[in-house]
């Protein structure tokens, strides 16, 4: 029996879709290949809209900015009469998932990392304990499956340029007892959760300017800066650049850990890069247990030599 998915791309902007909505339509899309259905998405009306036809859904719901969201959605759910509902990650996904599931009667597993076809059914893989471990979650009532993706958990499709489909406009009657007078003002520049290559520093650095070292080394990279949670706690970067469960979730090409001992909390924000480069003094640190490279050594002695091989290679070509 074919089973349909519904993709929720909520997190958008003027400028299109943003990367968490697009990996969740690829990951819809790889479940609606295997499971032999549709695949339907609800994104914002518009140039988001636009996108997610030439990402390749079958039919596009679409709402108008400062629509009520669950009840949005409820509707889109009814209307598909998707058994399977795919929602990106993002402020949005996690108001909406857990609510949308008790509303269809569904179950709803979120950050997950991986989604197992089972006949006609999914099982769903997401991290535990702050990420310490991974547990395996099998739906066991009749209502759809809900699951919001952890960052890196899909891959966007290929576009498709000039691609259009069937679109369906939502005015859902809201009911939220909360709503949105002002929105905040987004952040300028380019985001941490989007580099390619973070480079990380903790209290092995220890103080506050050697973190410098941190910047100037992702600056030679073309990457970002991120950091413990320590060290955000004591003023030596800013709260924008902690990585971790309750920080950042990045999921670089590379992670440069560089005195970081590697708590579970702050795993959970890296642990999906593709591969982590570990610099600790602790042979034993937890930190090498992830890492797919490690150097037993000062990260305050190393880091002086990366940056100066990395300039190196960036003057040379």
């Amino acid at each position: 029996m074919a089973t349909d998915v519904l993709v929720v791309a909520t997190e958008a902007s003027n400028d299109g879709l943003a990367r968490a909505a697009t990996e969740a339509i690829g990951a819809g899309a790889r479940l609606a290949g295997a499971l032999g259905g549709e695949l339907w998405v609800l994104a914002p009306a518009g140039v988001a809209a636009s996108e997610a036809a030439e990402l390749g859904a079958g039919r596009v719901y679409t709402y108008a900015p400062g629509a009520e969201v669950l009840s949005t959605v409820t509707e889109a759910a009814q209307l598909s009469s998707s058994r399977i509902i795919v929602v990106n990650r993002g402020a949005i996904g996690l108001d909406v998932a857990a609510r949308l599931a008790a509303r269809l009667s569904g179950g709803c597993v979120l950050g997950v990392t991986d989604v197992i076809v089972q006949g006609d059914d999914i099982e769903a893989i997401a991290a535990i304990y702050g990420g310490a471990a991974r547990a395996q979650f099998r739906f066991v009532n009749a209502g759809p499956r809900v699951i919001s993706l952890a960052p890196g958990a899909g891959e966007p499709p290929a576009r498709q340029q000039g691609r259009t489909t069937e679109v369906v406009h939502i005015e859902a009657a809201g009911d939220a007892r909360v709503r949105v007078m002002e929105p905040a003002k987004a952040a300028e520049g380019p985001r941490l959760e989007d580099a390619a290559v973070v480079v990380s520093g903790g209290r092995g650095l220890r103080d506050g300017e050697n973190y410098g070292l941190i910047r100037e080394l992702a600056g030679a990279l073309g990457g970002m800066p991120g950091a413990s949670r320590a060290i955000v706690d004591d003023g030596w970067a800013k709260p924008a650049e902690q990585v971790g469960l309750t920080g950042k979730i990045v999921t670089p090409d590379v992670y440069f850990a560089a005195g970081i001992s590697g708590a579970s909390q702050h795993m959970a924000g890296c642990s999906n890069a593709r591969a982590i480069v570990a610099i600790n003094t602790d042979a034993t640190a937890p930190i090498f247990r992830y890492a797919h490279f490690g150097i037993v050594g000062d990260c305050l002695e190393l880091l002086p030599e990366l940056i100066r091989v990395a300039k190196e290679r960036a003057a040379s070509g």
